[in-house]
C-alpha cells in the first residue's frame, strides 16, 4: 500500500508557501500605496495593515518592524527596476537612433511611477536612519552596478567615451530623482514631460556626433 503521508506533507508545505507569497505581495502593494500617499514617516505599520486583509499581528509575523518591511519593499522595487531597465536596453539594442524615444519611455514606465517615488521615499529616509542605510546599501550598490554596466555597454561607441557615458548616466539618474524630490515638486506634469523630452533629444544628438566632435 502506498504511503501518502509524505506527499500530503509536501502539499501542505507548498500550499503554505503559496499563501505566504500571496500575503507578502499584498503587503508589498499596500506599503507602496501608503508610501506614495503619506510619505515615509506617516506610512505606519498600522496604516499599511489597514490596506490589507490581514491583522497587524499577521503582518508583523512576516515583518516584525517597519524597517524590516522597508528593506523588503526596496529590494523588490530595485529588482523590478533592474528588470525594466534591462528590457529597455534590449529594446534599444544596436539601434541608437531610438535612444530619445526610449529615454522618454523609461521616464514614463519607471521614474514617473508610484513605485519609483516609493523608492525615493525610502532612500531619503535612509539618510538619517543609519541601520536602514546599512541594510539597504548592498542591494542598492548591486542595483547601480548592474544597471550602469549594462547602460555603459549600450553607450559604448566611437562617438562617446566611457567616462562621458558614465557622467551622462549619473546626470540622468540625478535629474530624474530631482524632478521627483525637489524641482519637480513645483512643476506640472506637462512641464516635466517637456523637460524629459528636451533631455532625450540632447542624448540623441550626443549619440549622433561624428568622431571629430567627440567630447
Amino acid at each position: 500500500m502506498k504511503n501518502n503521508f509524505q506527499d500530503i506533507s509536501k502539499t501542505r508545505k507548498s500550499t503554505q508557501a503559496e499563501k505566504s507569497d500571496r500575503m507578502r505581495k499584498e503587503i508589498l502593494l499596500a506599503a507602496i500605496s501608503c508610501l506614495h500617499e503619506f510619505g515615509y514617516h506617516r506610512a505606519s505599520i498600522k496604516k499599511i495593515t489597514e490596506k490589507t486583509r490581514f491583522s497587524q499581528g499577521a503582518l508583523q509575523h512576516h515583518f516584525p518592524s517597519k524597517e524590516d518591511l522597508m528593506v523588503f519593499v526596496l529590494e523588490r522595487l530595485l529588482a523590478k527596476s533592474v528588470r525594466l531597465t534591462l528590457a529597455w536596453l534590449n529594446e534599444i539594442g544596436e539601434d541608437k537612433s531610438t535612444i530619445s524615444e526610449m529615454t522618454i519611455k523609461w521616464w514614463a514606465n519607471q521614474a514617473a511611477s508610484p513605485e519609483y517615488l516609493t523608492m525615493m521615499e525610502i532612500l531619503v529616509a535612509a539618510r538619517t536612519e543609519d541601520t536602514l542605510r546599512r541594510r539597504i546599501k548592498p542591494t542598492f550598490d548591486n542595483f547601480a552596478k548592474v544597471t550602469d554596466d549594462r547602460i555603459l555597454a549600450v553607450f559604448e561607441s566611437d562617438q562617446i567615451s566611457q567616462a562621458t557615458a558614465r557622467t551622462l548616466i549619473t546626470a540622468s539618474r540625478h535629474m530624474m530623482t530631482g524632478l521627483i524630490t525637489s524641482d519637480g515638486l513645483f512643476m506640472d506634469e506637462e512641464s516635466k514631460k517637456a523637460y524629459i523630452a528636451h533631455w532625450a533629444q540632447f542624448l540623441q544628438q550626443l549619440m549622433e556626433r561624428t568622431p571629430q566632435d567627440v567630447l
